[in-house]
C-alpha cells in the first residue's frame, strides 16, 4: 500500500506523483488522504486508488498504519509534517530532494530522496520498496527512530537559534 498525504494541488507536484504511480507495474494499492481543487485531477489520472478525503486524529494515523510506503514530491514544503508524521508511523519515504524532506529524510536508511519532477526517479523507488520487504522494514523501523528524535522544542530552539545569528550579524554591521 503506497500512501500519499497532502492538500490536492498543483503545487504539490501533483504531476510527478500521478506519473510515478502510474509507472509502478508490479501489483500496489494506492491510497490518497487529503482534498482540494485539484482532485479530479488526480482522480482521472488515478482511477484505481483509493481517495480517503480530507482525515485527522485516528482516522488518519489509521491510514499511517494501514500503509507500507508513504510518498511525497513536493519541493515547495519548508518542514514536512507529513514525511515526519509517516516516518513516525514507521514507514519509509520516497521524497523530493528539497528542503522540507531533506531535513528529514536519511537517503538509503529511512527512504529516498529523489529530484523534483523526476517521475521515473520516484517510480523506480517506490518499486524498490515494493519489492524487498526487508528493505521497507528496515527503512521502517530507522525511520521512526529518527521521527523520534525530533520535538517541538528542539525545532523552536534551533528556530531561536537561527534569529539569534541574524540579530547577530545585523547587529554587526
Amino acid at each position: 500500500m503506497i500512501l500519499h498525504v497532502s492538500r490536492l494541488v498543483r503545487e504539490k507536484r501533483l504531476d510527478t506523483l500521478t506519473a510515478a504511480l502510474n509507472r509502478v507495474t508490479l501489483p500496489h494499492r494506492v491510497v490518497i488522504v487529503g482534498d482540494g481543487p485539484d482532485r479530479d485531477i488526480v482522480e482521472r489520472e488515478l482511477p484505481h486508488a483509493i481517495f480517503a478525503g480530507f482525515l485527522r486524529d485516528e482516522a488518519l494515523a489509521a491510514a499511517y498504519a494501514s500503509s507500507d510506503i508513504f510518498v511525497f514530491p513536493s519541493d515547495s514544503e519548508s518542514f514536512g509534517n507529513v514525511t515526519l508524521e509517516a516516518m513516525a508511523s514507521g514507514l519509509p519515504t520516497v521524497c523530493a530532494d528539497a528542503t522540507g524532506s531533506r531535513s528529514l529524510v536519511v537517503p538509503g536508511q529511512t527512504g529516498f530522496l529523489v529530484p523534483a519532477g523526476d517521475a521515473g526517479g520516484f517510480a523506480s523507488q517506490l518499486t524498490a520498496l515494493a519489492q524487498d520487504q526487508t528493505l521497507r522494514r528496515r527503512m521502517g523501523e530507522a525511520a521512526r527512530a529518527r521521527a523520534l528524535t525530533f520535538s517541538w522544542e528542539e525545532t523552536l530552539a534551533r528556530m531561536l537559534g537561527y534569529y539569534r545569528a541574524l540579530l547577530a550579524e545585523t547587529d554587526s554591521t
